[in-house]
């Protein structure tokens, strides 16, 4: 008869498809596994080398700003100290020296001297000559010391100095001018154009750089650009590796851009923090993310091409090694599937070949014939171990569960069971709203039981107490016997603490009554610390405990047999 549930069934794949999925596939991982590594790596190593050249480029800027604002400084110190400049009254020779200066430093596009009322009494080409300056910064923090003057447009020289295609920024370097007894009679200051700022990140940037779009961006103290692109030049702008500058710290970031692009910068400071004579500023070397991991996503496609490459030929000697591998197999599965078919048809299946081709499939079909003769006879016994194993294991686990949760003295739960306890509890006084109380109970004269009577009466004393302890509570609470002669009642469902402290003196009273024991009768007491949990409190089981246990010996040194509620 035809039987569905066979028609049905589905044949599952021979040894051969398997064994060339299995190594295609293994094939396959690997190659991605490599791929992903190399990706990762060839990213990684990418990204930092960008990093430290733009790091290295914002410190190369760094400097060269510092060295052309310090050898400025230096000028104006040196010309605050020449007696032409000093003793202004001859504006020839004053402007003589401060053209020669001007000749040997072109970025220098104005030098003049001015008197202590701030009027110009010489500069170069006649330039402000007669022009009162005493408003400008430049001026009024010069005749105090020597001073730099952040960047800021040409107000007054906008009008005399040739038109450019760039508008013109000054720098000012100024220092006061002494006389012999060092009094101020007046101030030496130079415009340094801002073009050579321009200048230098032109040279710095590489045409690799430039073709990349990589950014030099110079930002003053408050967040102005001063250097950059034309659309961010004098402009607010803002980012971590700024706020970094600002703060003092050189390296490099990556970072987000307010115009939603992935930029590497390497950042830097100008200047030193707290010197008047130098110029604070922020220089922030960047370039997209995408530009820095072109060449890495290069080097990525043709590595996936070698690779496809690689696992083409991988598979093909995969296909054509399974193909040698499981033809043996192939033939063993044969028989073994026509024995199954002989013994489902009620005849005697055909005794199962040795086959050959390698030692494996010969050792593998000799033992085919022995394993199906003795299959049923193994599986009986398997069976029945089986069964007597998991008995004597059940058996077995739960009376050492037993032993490990319970006092082999009193049969009461020891210190593991307890701390399982606390938990649970304080899970109820939050569900219930209502406290539950840790009662630590130490017995008092103990010791003395011990001596006089033995040790086989003081154990039947720790079993009599544990005994009455637990008559005496509910059958919610819970009783435990942590060492010794020391036992921890948790009293559940309190209303208050005043409703925890009645209970333990109530405890306390049944406690006292004497203890019947083999050789005589006996009456001890217990120095009991009560310490409340309140819903809601945090679950701290060490610091509940340790609260209750100095409670209890509160109660030990206020005259024992008493109980004390922890604060």
């Amino acid at each position: 008869m035809h039987n569905p549930a066979r028609a049905t069934t589905r044949r599952p794949l021979r040894l051969a498809t398997l064994t060339m999925l299995t190594v295609s596939i293994a094939v396959t991982l690997t190659v991605l596994l490599h791929l992903a590594l190399v990706s990762h790596f060839a990213h990684q190593q990418a990204r930092k080398e960008a990093q430290l050249r733009l790091q290295q480029l914002s410190w190369q800027m760094r400097d060269s700003l510092n060295r052309v604002t310090g050898s400025a400084m230096v000028t104006v110190k040196l010309l605050s100290e020449l007696p032409q400049v000093r003793f202004y009254e001859k504006p020839e020779a004053t402007r003589q020296v401060l053209e020669s200066i001007q000749r040997a430093v072109p970025d220098y596009a104005w030098i003049g001297v001015a008197d202590a009322e701030g009027k110009v009494r010489a500069s170069t080409h006649g330039m402000l000559e007669g022009a009162r300056v005493d408003a400008r910064p430049w001026f009024q923090t010069g005749i105090k010391s020597a001073h730099a003057t952040d960047y800021h447009p040409a107000l007054l020289l906008n009008t005399l100095l040739p038109k450019s295609t760039d508008p013109w920024r000054f720098i000012d370097m100024s220092a006061p001018l002494r006389d012999d007894a060092g009094a101020v009679r007046g101030v030496v200051g130079v415009h340094m154009s801002w073009q050579w700022v321009r200048n230098r990140a032109r040279q710095l940037l590489t045409p690799a750089l430039r073709e990349y779009g990589a950014e030099v961006l110079v930002v003053r103290a408050d967040g102005t650009v001063l250097l950059g692109p034309g659309n961010m030049v004098e402009k607010k702008f803002d980012s971590p590796s700024l706020r970094l500058a600002q703060q003092g710290a050189t390296g490099s970031l990556r970072e987000q851009g307010a115009d939603g692009k992935v930029y590497l910068t390497g950042y830097s400071r100008t200047g030193t923090g707290g010197d008047p004579a130098t110029l604070q500023w922020s220089v922030l070397v960047r370039h997209t993310e995408d530009a820095a991991l072109a060449e890495a996503r290069v080097l990525e496609r043709r590595m996936i091409a070698l690779s496809v490459l690689m696992a083409a030929v991988l598979a093909l000697c995969a296909a054509l090694l399974a193909r040698r591998l499981t033809r043996p197999m192939d033939a063993l599965s044969g028989s073994i599937e026509q024995a199954i078919e002989a013994t489902r048809a009620g005849g005697r299946a055909a005794e199962i070949p040795v086959v050959s081709g390698f030692h494996e499939a010969q050792v593998l079909s000799q033992a085919m014939r022995e394993l199906v003769r003795s299959e049923e006879e193994h599986r009986s016994a398997l069976e029945t171990m089986n069964q007597q194993l998991e008995s004597t294991v059940a058996a077995r686990t739960a009376e050492l569960q037993s032993l490990l949760l319970h006092d082999g003295l009193t049969g009461l739960p020891n210190r593991r069971a307890l701390m399982q306890t606390l938990p649970e509890a304080m899970h109820r006084a939050a569900r219930a709203s209502k406290p539950c109380a840790l009662l630590f109970l130490d017995m008092d004269g103990f010791k003395s039981v011990n001596d006089t009577h033995g040790h086989e009466e003081g154990d039947e004393l720790l079993r009599q107490f544990g005994a009455r302890l637990v008559h005496a509570v509910r059958k919610t609470d819970s009783v435990a016997r942590l060492a010794g002669d020391e036992f921890v009642v948790v009293l559940e469902g309190l209303s208050d603490a005043q409703d925890a402290n009645e209970k333990a003196g109530t405890l306390l009273d049944v406690l006292r009554k004497p203890y019947q024991l083999k050789g005589a009768a006996v009456t001890v007491g217990a120095s009991i610390g009560v310490a409340l949990h309140l819903p809601g409190a945090a679950q701290d089981l060490a610091a509940w405990l340790a609260r209750a246990d100095s409670a209890m010996y509160a109660a030990k040194r206020g005259g024992k047999n008493t109980v004390k509620l922890a604060a």
